[in-house]
């Protein structure tokens, strides 16, 4: 990697300076990234050192342009360039590779779609008015994701690769759930999470509930866990209703929305749920008191993305009492995040 990445940086003396150009300068490293990652340039190159004329016909980019997204990445410490002009990757864009251990490429596409990426560029407006709706996107992020199944396979599929870093983290904690016959996984996506907890439960069985544009690949996911006899996968919208159990799930799905909407989901898990019902709310929590936090960030997303919000555990256990939930237990699975998993029995 250059020992200067920043062209800003050029422009400003002193460490400090030097330190805040290169943060204003990250939209250009992540788009580099993005791309990459987008037309699957890392795949192409694999091993090999190829041309931009070769990766343009490989991946039915324009080769001038193609060639010159390939010059500044050489900047970012991601693709080599040799006296041929021709590149390859080295070891951290390998990482954008589909098949690379510990891949990222999902990250790279995934969290920069239009939802993601937009929103954060009307984040002045977001804080000046306070509305969160942007309307270059009709309908709102979700409906975005429903009429672009290619955008929602990805961020499902990078959203799964946080959640495996998670069920990691419960692991490690040895955190056990409360004994259960159906487990529902409200928003579960791919189902990553609910095969950790069936993996972890033998006798139970799973429901593995969301919209059916984010379960495109649960299929695939639960048949490699060998689960795919124990799950039952069903499309719909929570807001309307969830399928019944007697523990629910909602893991990285309360923060996606405002409280009303909020209360609405856990409404819809109320009724839903088994007398002496559990409802475990697995994801993020804002210190108390107040310290700075990445979860500031993840509060950050969620109110441009879609309007919600990341709550303190006094927030949340207000907003479930309201609806009838009363808390049980907080366990803290807290690595770089706060990653927290809340349990709260059926009033």
């Amino acid at each position: 990697m250059a020992d200067e990445v920043s062209h800003l940086a050029t422009a400003v003396d002193g460490d400090e300076g030097r330190q805040l150009a290169r943060l204003l300068d990250g939209y250009a490293a992540a788009q580099v990234a993005h791309v990459l990652a987008l037309l699957a340039v890392p795949d192409h190159l694999g091993e090999t050192a190829r041309t931009a004329a070769d990766l343009a016909s490989a991946t039915g980019a324009a080769p001038g342009p193609l060639g010159r997204l390939l010059a500044a990445a050489t900047m970012y410490g991601l693709i080599t360039r040799d006296d041929q002009g021709r590149f390859a990757l080295t070891g951290m864009g390998s990482r954008l590779r589909t098949d690379a251990e510990g891949s990222m490429r999902s990250m790279a596409v995934g969290f920069l779609t239009p939802p993601i990426w937009q929103g954060f560029g009307r984040l002045a407006e977001i804080v000046k008015t306070g509305d969160p709706v942007d309307p270059a996107l009709p309908g709102g992020t979700w409906e975005y994701f429903e009429r672009h199944p290619d955008d929602a396979t990805w961020f499902a599929r990078a959203m799964s690769q946080v959640t495996s870093m998670l069920v990691g983290r419960i692991s490690a904690a040895g955190y056990a759930p409360p004994a259960a016959e159906r487990i529902v996984d409200v928003g579960g996506s791919r189902g990553t999470l609910l095969a950790h907890l069936l993996s972890a439960a033998p006798g139970t069985r799973g429901v593995l509930f969301d919209r059916a544009e984010a379960l495109a690949e649960a299929p695939a996911v639960l048949t490699t866990a060998g689960l795919d006899d124990r799950v039952e996968i069903v499309a719909g919208d929570f807001f309307d209703h969830v399928p019944d159990g007697d523990l629910h799930v909602v893991s990285n799905v309360l923060h996606d929305w405002e409280d009303g909407d909020a209360r609405r989901i856990i409404a819809n898990c109320h009724r839903a749920s088994r007398p002496g019902g559990t409802l475990l709310v697995v994801g993020l929590l804002l210190p108390t008191p107040p310290r700075p936090s990445l979860a500031h960030t993840m509060d950050l997303l969620m109110m441009v993305v879609e309007g919600g919000r990341e709550r303190t555990l006094e927030e949340l256990q207000s907003l479930m009492a309201a609806e009838g939930y009363a808390f049980a237990r907080d366990t803290s699975v807290e690595d770089v995040l706060p990653w927290h998993i809340v349990e709260f029995r059926r009033g």
